[in-house]
């Protein structure tokens, strides 16, 4: 059995995550495609207040300011990864303001966001679900009346149909990740080991992450205080035929509500 560390997300995120992830947290254009469909999704206009909840080096926030947005909050609890998006934000001369805190308590005032995003499945990491179902009460906080909340998430159907007990990719010429898995109930936990060809091994940590079906997550949402939870399906789809391996990624769903 695969055992994890509550509190795993607080140290997992830093360099080698970056590497680790790289098909998807350091992929620009596939950032851009993202973004795009956010902009669909939720009508955005460029003087929303926006929030990007666990947004790690904000590279949709980053993006989202590229194209105009004018009010651009990244929360994070990882120092390092929000180190790195400030410093890119100077580089470019964009404005995103980069704020560390914990999802469960968001150290921003009440009414103050149009919209919260929750990207790239930064949802259902803790080991009790009645602090995920924290996470949404304090977005419901934070969000005027009328405010948009989007949570980009794993397909939960999908994985349970695909599940890969072990795989890997070379996240670079020099290093290679290998994931191993164990689905229990709703919990996915997993064995992450980076290994470099020159000097061994680099990393190996575990970590775990609950699956919640939209319908779940509806009822969710609502429990919260949202109205009108409705699910976009196959929002993100990354053809694993590429030769590139976006972990659980593969498929993604997309569930938006509003605050009422």
């Amino acid at each position: 059995m695969i055992v994890v560390d509550p509190h795993w997300w607080e140290s997992l995120f830093d360099e080698v995550y970056l590497l680790t992830d790289a098909p998807i947290v350091g992929n620009p254009p596939l950032t851009k495609r993202e973004v795009d469909v956010l902009e669909q999704v939720l009508q955005l206009r460029p003087t929303a207040h926006i929030l990007d909840l666990c947004g790690g080096q904000g590279r949709h926030a980053l993006e989202l300011a590229r194209r105009g947005y004018q009010h651009l909050t990244v929360l994070d609890y990882a120092h390092f990864l929000l180190q790195r998006g400030h410093r890119e934000a100077v580089e470019d001369g964009l404005t995103v303001h980069f704020c560390r805190g914990d999802a469960r308590t968001i150290p921003l005032g009440a009414t103050s966001m149009d919209v919260v995003l929750l990207m790239a499945n930064s949802f259902g990491y803790f080991t009790d679900p009645a602090e995920d179902s924290q996470v949404l009460t304090e977005a419901v906080r934070v969000l005027r009346r009328g405010g948009h909340v989007l949570l980009d998430l794993f397909d939960e159907t999908f994985i349970r149909r695909h599940f890969l007990a072990e795989s890997w990719h070379e996240a670079t010429d020099d290093a290679v990740v290998c994931w191993k898995r164990e689905l229990t109930g709703d919990v996915v936990r997993v064995r992450e080991m980076v290994l470099s060809k020159t000097s061994g091994l680099v990393r190996d940590r575990t970590y775990a992450e609950r699956l919640y079906s939209p319908e779940r997550l509806c009822a969710l949402l609502r429990e919260a205080g949202f109205v009108r939870p409705q699910v976009h399906r196959n929002a993100f789809v990354y053809n694993p035929d590429t030769g590139t391996d976006y972990g659980m990624a593969t498929h993604r769903t997309l569930v938006t509500a509003v605050k009422g």
